[in-house]
């Protein structure tokens, strides 16, 4: 689970900013709490509102950052692409500065760096037990170019595990993260952090394409029932979900032979599988059969004709922007990681209807879904029907909302202390919670 997250000179955001998963003083929907074994009560989900330009997208670019710069890594003497804080000549000159906490299998971790556009400035890696928050490692940039790393007594290594760990932080290039390293180089000792942003951390943004869908539909028929349920209740029209079965050689004679070569050599009999895209955005699971041939299959959805018992079919990229939204988000509503994935989407209206949206904030809260599992769910959006108390609790809502200066900051509504029968959406409309667009009287421009 994300409990908080800091941000500080990236983007919009110069000075710190903090997000924060605690749950506030908000008693309703203790459903929406996910309570750990050490009392930790941390929130199921979060919605952050705000005016074209205020910086949401900006926040999940920074979360993805981390993501990306943990999981990735750097090649020796590769430039790190930071994006700092533009509006403030002192911000060009100082680090950028990022720091989340998590939970993870009854721990709690504490993990943050300072970097700039060469080198890591500073790295940190702690566990918080109680109000103590206990050192695993922290590494600072020298004058020299070199860092030093220190290592908490907490870890109670050996005499060899020690020496190793040194040797790899002196090894770890100044342009890389020493719990990317680590993990590279095998230290078990701080893997469960790198998981988490390898493994639980899930980062969509409107264009993002899920592309995995189609396995649930090849081995898992409980998987697939729940699906197209799930698609039946949102009444895009689709009666059924098939894969379709092709042979690669034989149907897709516009493959070059040097791609069939390549997916020969890459796949064992029997293997799963790797997915090809077309430029039509069609999505395909190729595997071997018996016999070594490649087999493609792709999902075709199903139907109903007028006045007839039979069914038309259409390929996935020829049904709705819509439709092929929906499908995408679907596994947030399906994946039964046992830690709970963390899924933050940018834009989760994107091609939706007002009402799909809400519906589907609703899905993932109940407990049929992810209300009974360790899931959270983060997004942005424009729509103000999800502003609604009988919906989410005050402190699930954020806003996002740029000053004079043209820094993002956020604030939740929580600091607001609406009644609970206060009327959200009209209030956030007429400016009340701020976050919304200045727009000026034409008269004032001239026109």
């Amino acid at each position: 689970m994300l409990i908080r997250f800091f941000i500080e000179n990236f983007l919009s955001f110069n000075e710190q900013s903090e997000f924060s998963m605690i749950k506030g003083r908000a008693r309703k929907y203790s459903n929406h709490v996910i309570k750990s074994n050490n009392q930790l009560s941390v929130l199921k989900s979060a919605v952050l509102y705000g005016a074209n330009a205020s910086g949401k997208t900006n926040f999940v670019r920074a979360l993805d950052f981390v993501k990306n710069f943990v999981v990735k890594g750097k090649q020796p003497e590769e430039p790190i692409l930071i994006e700092k804080f533009k509006f403030d000549k002192k911000s060009l000159e100082r680090p950028s500065c990022f720091q989340i906490e998590i939970y993870l299998e009854n721990q709690i971790y504490l993990y943050g760096f300072q970097v700039d556009y060469e080198r890591v400035v500073e790295e940190w890696l702690y566990e918080i037990k109680g109000k103590k928050e206990v050192l695993l490692f922290s590494r600072k940039a020298q004058k020299n170019e070199e860092s030093k790393l220190s290592l908490g007594d907490s870890l109670k290594l050996s005499k060899g595990d020690k020496q190793f760990i040194e040797f790899v932080g002196k090894g770890t290039p100044s342009n890389q993260l020493f719990l990317t390293e680590s993990n590279q180089r095998n230290v078990k000792y701080f893997a469960k952090p790198y998981e988490w942003f390898r493994d639980v951390l899930q980062i969509i943004f409107p264009d993002s394409k899920y592309d995995g869908i189609e396995f649930f539909f090849e081995e898992q028929i409980k998987i697939k029932d729940l699906i197209l349920k799930i698609i039946k209740y949102f009444d895009v029209g689709i009666s059924d979900i098939i894969l379709e079965k092709f042979k690669v050689e034989q149907d897709f004679k516009d493959i070059p032979e040097e791609v069939i070569s390549v997916l020969k050599k890459g796949l064992k009999r029997n293997d799963m599988k790797m997915i090809l895209s077309s430029p039509r955005k069609d999505r395909y699971i190729v595997s071997k059969d018996k016999i070594e041939d490649l087999i493609a299959q792709r999902l075709i959805s199903k139907h109903k004709m007028k006045e007839s018992d039979e069914y038309a079919t259409l390929e996935l990229a020829d049904e709705s922007e819509g439709t092929q939204r929906i499908i995408d988000l679907l596994p947030i509503l399906i994946s039964f990681l046992p830690v709970g994935n963390v899924f933050v989407i940018d834009e989760i209206e994107r091609s939706l209807h007002p009402l799909l949206v809400k519906k589907f904030i609703n899905l993932f809260l109940s407990p049929r879904f992810g209300g009974n599992l360790k899931q959270q769910l983060i997004t942005t959006t424009h729509e103000s029907n999800l502003l609604d108390l009988e919906l989410l609790r005050r402190d699930e809502i954020w806003f996002v909302e740029k000053n004079k200066y043209q820094e993002s900051c956020l604030y939740s509504l929580e600091e607001f202390k609406p009644r609970y029968d206060k009327d959200i959406q009209k209030g956030y409309l007429n400016g009340r919670f701020g976050a919304i667009p200045f727009i000026r009287d034409p008269k004032d421009l001239g026109w």
